[in-house]
């Protein structure tokens, strides 16, 4: 029997007995009503243009967001960035990322691809910072194929494998008591395999056969004993005979046994244990959950060894339920997942005003989307129209309506998942009933509840967002809340700015910010001080760190939605065809670019202010030192020209300031005062030596000295004991200031919202000044925005390429109360 951990009952009391509830309901309810008001479902699911891409082709992408609490229906998500991230599956590596800017719940965007990327197979995932809260399964994925298909594809392993799991209804097999086994088999690659097998007791007698019935799963029923152990031995078309553990039984316990098929309309619940007096006055409650929300409540007699219920399917909302038995003690019984009315879903009518085309022909189309009773539908939706023959779309494959009403709720990747959704497929409902017999609840576990005296880490993000702290100059805390002016100069025009304050300890956050592309981002902290006389003065003895966010780390996919090398369609003549075309054009491209040799370019910078710091002596020292950083842990300059050149000579202690030493050039001047060391200048200005001798050695940046009495006459009397001349980096009026760092100021190169662009469609006339036109793109037409009406309908419009023997259209969207709707329609060109 399955409990919740210790310190997790513990806390469930606390909470139990903190919360306000009716009288009448089971306290835990109120808490499942918390959890998802604080943490609210989030679901993302892109639309792509196709399933697959060539080389040197885009990825067409329209985003869908949803939240799911315990509100009666579902909201567009509040998240405004939305990541999405372009992975190779070989390496595990991130190749690209965009950022999407979701607005109520919709956003769109593209990726193209490089024409020197690696041709095989390749993950997009997208998630908000709000879905970091949760594990990166929440995150919406999809595999797909970059290439000509089957390149390079690997379908079969050279020692195939063959993994067999079972799975109890409920979870447990119980002493005594029959139960449903579902069991589920699937092959080196995660694939479904079908299977044969027989259930042995410890004396190898054969018990039962049992047989997959689809995509490796099936279910059978069995009763085990307490002093029994069991073994099962299995093989696949691939994979000979093999030996699995069965599940292990308990001596006591419960069983949940639901049949969801006892009529169309009605499903009945059986309740079993074999606890006998141990059951004697016990309570049980048995909660049903779906999208956040505890739909159903039903308390039964523990004492009872058998209960049952018979439940009305139109009471429930088409969609996955948990059923859960619980004690009166929170303790976790038993749990099972059930779906919903899987046919109950949308659908759409396409019309055009013509029975037949012709290739480069225009196609006018009516769209009207329905809901379940044949009701108009109003909501956002989007339309891909694809070369059927390029293009290779399986029918159960995922779509927005399988995922976010089944793949989004349930562990592990579902393979055609949309089969169960067809009604054209005859044993549809049982074989998701096998499926959901041997799939986890990912959306949410018990333990959860734990989470309710926390904070989330991740929030819901209003837009994008700038995170770092202010340091003092020696890497210590900052005393005081700093001043902060942010630029983002996004070269579309005028600089965005925003004002800002850290908090006492220097951290600061802007959100809400809006740019698109790369962007440079400038950030200043500093601290107004006011003076009497003049402009207030700004501060910047700082230090600034910008928090670069981490990208989850990327998981490698089983690829289970790519199909089998038999599935593919092979249309020789056309394809051959599209491939020439394909190649002359590349061709053409190629033989329009021209190679360079290699060029040396040489320059200088223009129009520089004249530097007449040292114009007295023509720029011309008889002896001079640049000051690099190897010089800078000098401290001061007398320390830096002792022992430095011939002829000059630092007279006096060189770690005193008050008095500075004297710098003697040729033995020194003879004076009526004696002798006198050479005179100092400032970027060419006579100075005070003292001065000189708190002058930062990373602050000079050259020193020239005069030492020959006819070079030093030009300074008149002041040269007589030679001439010294300090030049400053501050002084120089051509100084680059970019290779410095700046005390209070940071920079950042990112990226913002990516630029929506449109969908080309060439023209039905070419241009006849174009040298070359040929016209077989794989996608005709990618609309993302297309909004029905009151009435359900909408129109478009697009023009048909040079091929396309098979025209596909696939829409898909979500209704104005967040039902998500898939449609197809295909038509034939002459």
């Amino acid at each position: 029997m399955n409990f919740l951990p210790q310190p997790l009952l513990i806390l469930l009391c606390f909470l139990i007995q903190s919360s306000v509830f009716a009288q009448d309901q089971f306290p835990i309810i109120n808490l499942v009503n918390q959890y998802s008001e604080k943490y609210p479902w989030e679901k993302i699911y892109l639309h792509t243009d196709k399933p697959h891409y060539f080389l040197n082709d885009t990825i067409w992408i329209k985003a869908y967001g949803l939240i799911e609490s315990n509100k009666e229906l579902p909201e567009a998500t509040p998240s405004m960035p939305l990541y999405v991230d372009f992975i190779d599956g070989k390496l595990d590596r991130l190749v690209n990322q965009i950022i999407i800017k979701m607005e109520d719940g919709t956003g769109q965007g593209d990726f193209v691809l490089l024409r020197d990327l690696v041709p095989g197979a390749y993950t997009i995932r997208a998630y908000t910072q709000w879905m970091r809260n949760f594990s990166t399964d929440v995150f919406f994925q999809k595999d797909i194929w970059v290439g000509d298909l089957g390149d390079g594809w690997e379908f079969r392993s050279r020692d195939p494998e063959l993994n067999l799991q079972f799975f109890p209804e409920g979870g447990n097999l119980v002493n005594g008591l029959k139960s449903k086994v579902g069991f589920k088999a699937t092959n080196v690659y995660g694939k479904g395999t079908d299977v044969i097998g027989y259930v042995l007791d410890d004396k190898k007698d054969t018990l039962m056969r049992f047989e997959s019935e689809y995509m490796g799963m099936g279910q059978f029923e069995f009763t085990p004993q307490n002093n029994q152990s069991y073994e099962v031995v299995a093989k696949s078309a691939d994979k000979d005979w093999k030996r699995f553990r069965f599940s292990n039984v308990q001596s006591l316990g419960y069983v949940l046994e639901i049949n969801p098929f006892i009529s169309e309309n009605e499903m009945e619940i059986k309740i079993n244990h074999n606890l006998g007096e141990g059951g004697k006055g016990k309570k049980l409650h048995l909660l049903g959950l779906s999208k956040g929300k505890v739909v159903f409540q039903g308390e039964f007699d523990g004492s009872q060894g058998r209960n049952s219920v018979v439940l009305d399917k139109d009471d429930f909302m088409p969609g996955l339920v948990t059923f859960t038995l619980m004690d009166e003690e929170t303790t976790l019984l038993a749990e099972r997942l059930v779906y919903m009315l899987p046919f109950a879903r949308g659908s759409a009518n396409f019309s055009t005003e013509k029975n037949s085309y012709k290739p480069k022909e225009l196609v006018r189309m009516d769209i009207e989307v329905l809901d379940e009773f044949e009701g108009p539908v109003e909501g956002n939706f989007s339309i891909s129209v694809t070369d059927a023959y390029q293009v290779m779309h399986l029918e159960n494959s995922q779509n927005i309506y399988s995922y976010l009403q089944l793949s989004s709720e349930v562990k592990g990747e579902i393979e055609d998942p949309f089969y169960y959704f067809n009604p054209e497929n005859k044993n549809a409902e049982k074989y998701l009933d096998n499926l959901l017999l041997t799939q986890g609840w990912r959306r949410f576990s018990w333990e959860h509840l734990a989470k309710l005296n926390e904070e989330p880490t991740y929030f819901f993000e209003p837009g994008l967002s700038i995170s770092g702290k202010v340091f003092r100059a020696n890497d210590k805390p900052i005393q005081e809340p700093h001043n902060l002016t942010l630029m983002i100069d996004h070269n579309f025009g005028t600089p965005f700015v925003h004002e800002g304050l850290t908090d006492e300890v220097g951290n600061f956050s802007f959100v809400g910010l809006d740019y698109q592309d790369s962007v440079s981002i400038y950030l200043q902290a500093f601290i107004p001080r006011e003076r009497k006389s003049s402009p207030p003065k700004e501060v910047k003895r700082n230090e600034v760190e910008f928090w670069i966010p981490e990208k989850p780390k990327t998981e490698r996919s089983k690829y289970i939605s790519f199909p089998n090398e038999d599935r593919f369609l092979d249309f020789d003549d056309y394809m051959v065809t599209v491939k020439e075309a394909k190649n002359l054009m590349e061709q053409f491209v190629l033989s329009r670019e021209i190679e360079l040799g290699e060029v040396t370019v040489r320059g200088r910078r223009s129009s520089l202010i004249p530097d007449n710091r040292a114009l007295q002596y023509s720029n011309n020292p008889e002896l001079s030192l640049v000051v690099t950083e190897e010089y800078y842990s000098f401290q001061n300059i007398f320390q830096l020209l002792r022992g430095r050149f011939p002829g000059v000579n630092v007279a006096g202690d060189v770690f005193s300031i008050n008095p500075p030493p004297s710098v003697l050039i040729r033995g020194g001047a003879i004076s009526g005062s004696g002798l006198v060391g050479a005179t100092f200048f400032l970027d060419g200005n006579p100075t005070q030596i003292g001065l000189i001798a708190t002058l930062p050695v990373p602050e000079i940046e050259r020193i020239d000295i005069l030492r020959s009495l006819n070079r030093a006459a030009v300074y008149g009397a002041d040269g007589a004991g030679g001439v010294v001349n300090v030049l400053t980096k501050s002084g120089n009026p051509n100084r680059d200031f970019s290779d410095d760092p700046t005390l209070g100021n940071a920079s950042l190169e990112s990226k913002g919202y990516v630029p929506v662009r449109e969908f080309y469609t060439p023209s039905a006339i070419p241009d006849f000044n174009a040298p070359i036109a040929l016209d077989y793109r794989s996608t005709i037409f990618w609309e993302p925005n297309i909004y029905t009406n009151e009435r359900g309908k909408a129109s478009i419009e697009f023009p048909l390429s040079e091929g396309s023997p098979e025209v596909r259209v696939n829409l898909e969207g979500l209704s104005k109360t967040g039902e998500p709707i898939r449609a197809t329609y295909q038509f034939k060109v002459n």
